[in-house]
């Protein structure tokens, strides 16, 4: 009987660590990139192969766009991206300068114009920052901004304050913290 209690006590500390582990789990230092294809006259183009290069470390993933025109990379670290889509009877179109930060999915939609692939339209600019596909909170403070901020306490975890919509406090002695999203 003590063997079969303490067999149930172990499978019940194995569940809530499992319970308690979850959370953090969805919480990731990826982003992904995203979008629909589409030619000059608004209509979607599947089946486009799409390429998404990390500028800063030259490692590439390439997807292929659905029946609906549309889009999505795996999990992407942070960082700088090119994306290009191409198909036969069009132009290359690469777009360049795109900041992915954590959590985030930017969204790349990218217009493909009737053309020989030999010949490219390039766009440089940066994703959009707002954030359209997804309701998770997510916040890059730069090495630059953390070594300004006065941060009295010392305690890393002062620095949620600076994301819009997040309100809390930090016990005296860092026993208590308490953070609300509104």
């Amino acid at each position: 009987m003590l063997q079969h209690c303490q067999r149930n006590l172990v499978l019940l500390v194995a569940v809530f660590l499992f319970a308690a582990v979850q959370p953090a789990l969805a919480q990731s230092a990826m982003g992904r990139i995203l979008g629909t294809i589409q030619d000059a006259s608004g209509a979607v183009i599947p089946h486009v192969t799409v390429n998404i290069i990390n500028l800063q470390t030259d490692i590439r993933a390439s997807v292929t766009s659905n029946e609906r025109g549309d889009y999505i990379s795996l999990p992407l670290s942070v960082g700088i991206y090119r994306v290009e889509a191409q198909m036969t009877g069009f132009k290359r179109a690469i777009r360049s300068g795109i900041t992915l930060e954590v959590q985030q999915n930017a969204r790349v939609d990218l217009l493909l114009e009737v053309g020989e692939l030999a010949e490219q339209v390039e766009v440089a600019a940066d994703a959009p920052l707002l954030e359209t596909t997804s309701s998770a909170l997510g916040r890059v403070v730069d090495n630059r901004r953390i070594l300004a901020l006065p941060l009295n306490t010392r305690n890393v975890y002062a620095l949620v304050t600076l994301t819009p919509g997040i309100a809390g406090s930090i016990g005296d002695r860092f026993d208590g913290m308490n953070w609300s999203a509104y």
